[in-house]
């Protein structure tokens, strides 16, 4: 590391510094924790809603429909998208790839609500 990008961080590390020159640096260091964790934890509740919410509009699409919903996702968002379906993905996977997965994911969810309705299905069209 070159003395240069060490002044650059100490500038920055100036900037906090001034911020918290009332406090102790244990006081200084607890407001900072918890400012990351309460950032961390909204942005990991809002990604997990927002997944749950595209799971749910993709269910109702075709597989034309589905593969160009989720082409405007970028490749870590497809990771996060399969994650919450329970869906082992990996990361070097291209983004089709990873695209195709979780329609067939999804499509075989339904085949196999028919599967596991198919007795009580039988029964009713042998009752007409």
């Amino acid at each position: 590391m070159n003395v240069k990008t060490v002044t650059h961080m100490l500038e920055k590390t100036l900037a906090i510094l001034k911020h918290y020159e009332h406090c102790t640096v244990d006081e200084m260091l607890e407001d900072l924790s918890a400012k990351l964790q309460n950032q961390t934890l909204t942005k990991q509740s809002t990604n997990e809603t927002d997944y749950a919410n595209v799971i749910k509009k993709m269910k109702n699409m075709n597989k034309e429909e589905a593969t160009t919903f989720l082409m405007s996702f970028k490749k870590e968002q497809l990771l996060h998208i399969g994650a919450q379906m329970n869906i082992k993905l990996q990361k070097r996977e291209t983004k089709q790839l990873l695209i195709e997965s979780i329609i067939t994911h999804c499509s075989f969810a339904g085949l196999y609500n028919q599967m596991a309705n198919r007795k009580s299905q039988k029964q009713m069209s042998e009752q007409i």
